[in-house]
This record gives structure tokens, C-alpha cells and sequence, in this order.
């Protein structure tokens, strides 16, 4: 009996640990290492597709999961107006590989960013919305200068609750089809920024894939007040199939697998003994 509960336990901590896979994978990455997200997609069989973002565009063209032809339409989280490119970025030697979105955190036009009974976010309003003419279930872009100041700012105690943040730091925030906006990537540091981490320099990739489902809407915004912030370089897009891209358990979740295997092994040594 010893073991089936043990055994019970394994299932229901493994059930735990699975439950933690409905989140979307979020890739912080120098931009050396953007091979590592198109190697998940490739893996999986799909392709990536890239649209390399040029002065003047705020359309870029993709090609969905059923072969058709799609756009991606880049607008002002602001206004709704459409977002034309411009300029480019480089730090120590590093440069972003097309032309670049001024997304510079600020308060212009109030607050917002809330969903879902959560409280509005400061930033919002001064980043950008990829809308897809066709769903599609990984994304990703180039950012400029980010974590380069503006790391101690101070976010209001409702947003910490409900966010489940820190009071300090310049953070990346993204948000899916209009829900609750997430935080993937918060900076304390220059350190926090793996571009200036591994080389000095102070761009990064931001990614995401969800697997479990797809999604026409994509806000990105920063919040660190201040602070001078692009987005841009070169887009990439792909359609994973379904189930093919899985979060790894939180780590409590992993734990807790542990646990339970080592009382399974423990209780089976005691019965033999």
C-alpha cells in the first residue's frame, strides 16, 4: 500500500509539474544566440520566416501555417497609428540588422496595458501592437539600449501585487491577444541584459512560442522611465504544430516530482528490507 501511495504521489506530482506548460516560452537572448530560437522552431519541423524591417514599413509580409500568404501590421499602442520604422541601432560593434522602432518608455497618453480585472501598467502606451492577418504561434525581434539606466524605478504597489513584480527595475513587458500583459524580462543591472552580459554590448532578441495555441496580437512595451529604448532589426515568424513546444515544470513543480520519487525509492526499501 506503502508504494501505491508513494506511486500516487508521482502521478499527482508529475500532473503538478505538466499543468506549468500552458505559458507561452519566452526567449531573452545577446543576439549571437538567435539561433537558439529558430533552432526550437526548426526542430519541430516548421520553418522561420524573416522580414527584415526597413525606413518607412509598418506591414511585413508571412506566410501562415496552412502556406497563404499574410501580414503582420505594426501600430502605436498610443493611437492605433500606423508605426513606420526608421534609423537603425549599433553598441560596441554590435548592430541591429534593420531599421528600428523609438519605443522610449513614457507616460504620453496615461496608463494602461490592464486586462482581465488587473490594474493598468505605466508604459503602455509607448510601445508597439504586431497584429497578424493570420494567427501564427512564435515571434520574435531585436532590441536597442535597453538596461543602459532607469533600472530603480518604482512601480506601484497595486502592479506589484497583481503582476506579481518587483518595485524596481526597467522591465520589457508583452501581452497576448489583449490579455494581462507579462513581465519576461526585468533589468536591475546592465548585467541583466544578456547582449552586455556576454559582450559588452547592449542589444538583445526578444522571442516568444506557444505551442498550445496561436495568437493575432502582440503589445510590447518597456517601463523603464528615462531610459531610451528600441525595437526592431529583423521580425521573425513561424507556426509550430500544436504540442510540439512544451515549458519545462517550474522548478517547485520539480521538487516536488523529486520528493515524491525518493519516497517511492525509500518506501521500496523498506519493504524489501
Amino acid at each position: 500500500m506503502r508504494i501505491q501511495k508513494f506511486a500516487t504521489a508521482v502521478s499527482l506530482a508529475f500532473a503538478a509539474a505538466t499543468s506549468a506548460m500552458a505559458a507561452p516560452v519566452v526567449y531573452n537572448l545577446a543576439l549571437p544566440s538567435i539561433s537558439t530560437f529558430d533552432n526550437v522552431i526548426t526542430g519541430t519541423g516548421a520553418s522561420v520566416t524573416t522580414a527584415k524591417v526597413t525606413t518607412g514599413a509598418s506591414v511585413f509580409n508571412y506566410v501562415d501555417l496552412n502556406g497563404n500568404a499574410a501580414t503582420v501590421t505594426v501600430t502605436r499602442t498610443l493611437d492605433g497609428s500606423a508605426a513606420a520604422a526608421g534609423g537603425g541601432y549599433s553598441s560596441n560593434g554590435q548592430s541591429l540588422s534593420g531599421s528600428v522602432w523609438d519605443i522610449s518608455p513614457s507616460t504620453a497618453g496615461g496608463a494602461g496595458g490592464g486586462a482581465n480585472g488587473k490594474p493598468d501598467i505605466d508604459g503602455y502606451h509607448s510601445g508597439l501592437t504586431f497584429t497578424f492577418s493570420s494567427p501564427v504561434n512564435a515571434f520574435g525581434f531585436e532590441i536597442g539600449d535597453w538596461a543602459t539606466c532607469c533600472t530603480g524605478g518604482n512601480r506601484s504597489a497595486a502592479v506589484q501585487n497583481a503582476y506579481g513584480v518587483g518595485a524596481q527595475g526597467s522591465g520589457l513587458w508583452i501581452a497576448f491577444d489583449g490579455g494581462a500583459a507579462t513581465l519576461p524580462a526585468n533589468a536591475l543591472s546592465a548585467n541583466d541584459n544578456p547582449g552586455y552580459a556576454q559582450f559588452g554590448s547592449f542589444t538583445n532578441f526578444i522571442g516568444a512560442i506557444d505551442s498550445s495555441s496561436t495568437f493575432s496580437k502582440i503589445t510590447f512595451f518597456g517601463d523603464g522611465f528615462g531610459e531610451f529604448l528600441v525595437a526592431g532589426g529583423t521580425l521573425r515568424f513561424a507556426s509550430v504544430k500544436v504540442g510540439s513546444v512544451g515549458n519545462l515544470p517550474e522548478p517547485g513543480s520539480i521538487a516536488l516530482v523529486g520528493l515524491a520519487i525518493a519516497g517511492l525509492a525509500a518506501a521500496r526499501r523498506r519493504k524489501a528490507a
